[in-house]
């Protein structure tokens, strides 16, 4: 385990608010459908991340009792004005979460980034409709936020920032601008959808890169070793890459002069309890909630370790609702 004096761990991505029907199979055109449920919830990759972050370093036995409130986690992301119904939301549901300091929000604007889902029971599968009419991060405006958060945390500690892979031309300038400046923050990104390709780009750069399964077959590789043994030329030194296949498992490879192999096949419950996969969204951004807590609060976990963990976490939520309870699961 980190025994470092201060540890941040920084999400940069979209905060989505989420209205989910869930429906008994997708409608036909025209079709009229009455739902079985709707809720309403806060999204987004980074976002649903922290909310497990915040869950797993609550309850991690493994803690000394001072040490968990020494790892703080941060979003920055744009959101509506601070003073909206949205922005409350969004930040009263990430209670452990430094929202407010460094994210930007846009004044005058009231409605967030939103998601509307249907959830099929018929085929356990969603579509998603999204809308976003906030004003993109510009690059001025997260040099800034950095400066500010650098100079708040005294520039001691060790500092983790997460990129969810949307904008990938904004992406690239963002860790150009850390790596040049701050050579010392780690850097992780996630490559999840295939029509983003300039997020390979940002790939090379970093020092860990998180890989979907649809990623890695748009990109004509049907194993996910296969495509890890791919990537290898085009990542730096020291690189860890991972690759989830959903039913497939998880594999994962750290670069280096004795190279390290993981794999694990998809975890299911030790006992058969007719648990059914109820919930796939946010599965994804789960196991990296997984893996980023096991890279810097357990430094002591072998690959193979990380990996199962992180992947026993994603088995985990797809057969519940939402993310509530995973970090007490755990342990």
């Amino acid at each position: 385990m980190s025994t470092t004096s201060s540890n941040h761990i920084v999400c940069v991505g979209a905060v989505y608010i989420d209205t989910i029907l869930t429906v008994p199979h997708f409608p036909t055109e025209d079709e009229k459908l009455r739902a079985k449920s709707i809720k309403r919830r806060r999204g987004g990759n980074t976002a649903n991340s922290l909310q497990v972050l915040e869950q797993l370093l609550e309850h991690d036995p493994c803690s000394p009792q001072n040490f968990p409130s020494s790892t703080m986690l941060h979003l920055l992301a744009v959101l509506p004005d601070e003073g909206s119904e949205a922005a409350k939301f969004i930040c009263d549901s990430l209670p452990s979460v430094d929202v407010a300091a460094f994210s930007i929000f846009r004044e005058g604007l009231h409605d967030a980034a939103s998601s509307y889902i249907l959830q099929s029971q018929e085929s356990v599968s969603r579509t998603i409709v999204s809308i976003n009419e906030l004003p993109e991060m510009a690059l001025h405006e997260f040099n800034s936020q950095i400066y500010q958060l650098n100079e708040k945390f005294g520039g001691k500690g060790r500092i983790w920032f997460h990129f969810e892979g949307r904008v990938p031309e904004l992406i690239l300038q963002c860790v150009l601008f850390l790596k040049k400046t701050y050579p010392g923050f780690r850097i992780s990104v996630e490559c999840e959808k295939p029509e983003r390709v300039g997020m390979a780009e940002v790939a090379r750069l970093a020092d860990v890169v998180f890989y979907s399964r649809l990623w890695a077959e748009k990109n004509g590789v049907g194993d996910a070793r296969r495509f890890l043994e791919a990537q290898r030329a085009s990542t730096r030194d020291g690189a860890l890459l991972c690759c989830t296949w959903g039913a497939g498992g998880a594999t994962a490879v750290k670069k280096g002069v004795e190279e390290v192999w993981a794999h694990v096949k998809a975890w299911k419950p030790l006992l058969d309890t007719g648990q059914q996969v109820v919930d796939t969204i946010g599965a994804g951004d789960t196991f990296i909630a997984g893996m980023l807590f096991s890279l810097n609060n357990h430094d002591d976990w072998a690959l193979q370790q990380k990996l199962e963990f992180s992947n026993r976490l994603a088995g985990r939520k797809v057969l519940q609702e939402g993310f509530g309870g995973l970090g007490q699961k755990m342990w």
